[in-house]
């Protein structure tokens, strides 16, 4: 679309994306052979089509002569809209939701995805396609802020399945967080898939995702003998630092996976340390939950509660 409309407006339009998607977008344009004419003409002709259905989404969500901005909410600045189809695609099971939504567009899909349940999305994203699988993930972890346009647009694709029934829900969030979330409790294979796809075109997005789906303070969800086997590969200071600024929760976990005389030197380690920079706390905390990432990739230890899994004694 940019190289068809020529240098000028095509600068004007780089203008206004991020870094990041400035850059990909240079990085496609810069691949680029010759473009034949129906191509391009194919390229405009969906871009009209998706900038007509969001003008009649506005008008229909605002009237011709009302301000969009009347919709934020005056106490948090979340965005309300009028989301019945939303509402009818909450009530569905994850394998329904999965076939219905399959074929729409990976943006589509990733708007669902981050109204759902937790447990809910990480279903549905292993019965999607492998090949939408990332593009649908990465897309869940871009969407930082999900604005009215977005939820109506996906509604006004659903609203057929909920009819008379009216419901005001507030926006969610997408970005990093929210697919680490969803991913922690998808299956293995599909989040493997995921993971490595995304790696591959954005290693440092793919680090983000790693280092949010596993957290110091679930340290209390491993198991008691996996865990012990963690205590043997972390030194002593390292332990003690990151446990400066832990949950109590956290600690007597650590204590309880100790003998008598090894917590008495894990003690006394912490009281001689005194003020400890919060820089260091968190470096020996992402140390440690980097081992037990590479611990439980090796099946040697178990997560309760990962990928929606429950320990059995």
């Amino acid at each position: 679309m940019i190289r068809s409309l020529g240098q000028t407006i095509g600068d004007k339009i780089l203008g206004s994306l991020t870094d990041r998607e400035r850059e990909v977008v240079n990085l496609h344009l810069n691949q680029m052979g010759p473009i034949s004419t129906q191509i391009i003409e194919s390229v405009a002709k969906e871009f009209t089509d998706i900038a007509s259905v969001r003008t009649q989404t506005a008008q229909l969500a605002y009237g011709s002569d009302r301000d969009p901005s009347s919709k934020t909410d005056k106490h948090d600045g979340s965005l309300i809209g009028d989301t019945e189809g939303l509402e009818a695609i909450l009530s569905l099971n994850p394998d329904e939701i999965a076939e219905m939504i399959k074929d729409e567009h990976p943006q589509t899909i990733a708007i669902i995805l981050i109204h759902l349940k937790t447990p809910v999305a990480s279903d549905v994203i292993s019965n999607l396609p492998d090949e939408i699988k990332t593009d649908v993930s990465v897309r869940v972890a871009t969407l930082e802020k999900v604005n009215v346009d977005m939820v109506e647009e996906v509604n006004d694709v659903f609203k057929e399945i909920l009819k008379n029934k009216k419901s005001q829900v507030a926006n969610i969030n997408g970005g990093v967080d929210r697919l680490a979330e969803i991913l922690n409790q998808t299956d293995e294979i599909s989040s493997e898939l995921i993971l490595n796809e995304i790696e591959e075109n954005d290693a440092e997005m793919a680090a983000q995702i790693k280092q949010k789906m596993f957290v110091f303070e679930d340290l209390v969800l491993v198991d008691d003998r996996g865990f012990q086997k963690l205590l043997r590969k972390v030194e002593t200071v390292e332990l003690a630092i990151a446990l400066k600024a832990a949950s109590e929760e956290v600690k007597e976990k650590v204590f309880k996976n100790m003998s008598e005389r090894a917590g008495a030197m894990l003690q006394e380690e912490i009281d001689d340390l005194g003020p400890v920079r919060m820089k260091e706390v968190a470096d020996a905390q992402q140390t440690i939950t980097n081992i037990i990432q590479e611990m439980e990739s090796k099946g040697e230890i178990i997560i309760s509660g990962r990928r929606g899994e429950e320990i059995i004694a």
